[in-house]
């Protein structure tokens, strides 16, 4: 696994198996290209930017939606959903009453 301290610079990550290419806005696991609607690789590359930090549902609807949108309270739960099924259950983790976390 590779930690990075400042990953708001950097283009690519890769993080337990999953590689993000931000310019390219294209996720790679197990040397498959996998397809992600915008939001969802937004809330992928909040999470896997810092693995294993919890994320708030404030600050991942402030940073994935932005402050001026209107979003129902499960739309968080729907993109995280869709992720698990593309990506695997194990790399999110619920945090009950919190948020979620990316983990490797």
């Amino acid at each position: 696994m590779r930690r990075l301290e400042n990953t708001e610079n950097i283009t690519k990550i890769k993080v337990g198996g999953i590689e993000v290419d931000r310019d390219r806005y294209m996720v790679i696991k197990d040397s498959q290209e996998i397809s992600l609607p915008r939001k969802e690789f937004e809330l992928l590359n909040l999470l896997i930017g810092k693995p294993g930090r919890v994320f708030k549902r404030e600050e991942i609807l402030s940073r994935v939606w932005g402050n001026d949108t209107i979003v129902g309270d499960r739309t968080i739960d729907v993109h995280i959903r869709k992720l698990r099924e593309k990506l695997g259950d194990d790399y999110f983790k619920t945090i009950k009453g919190i948020g979620y976390k990316f983990d490797a």
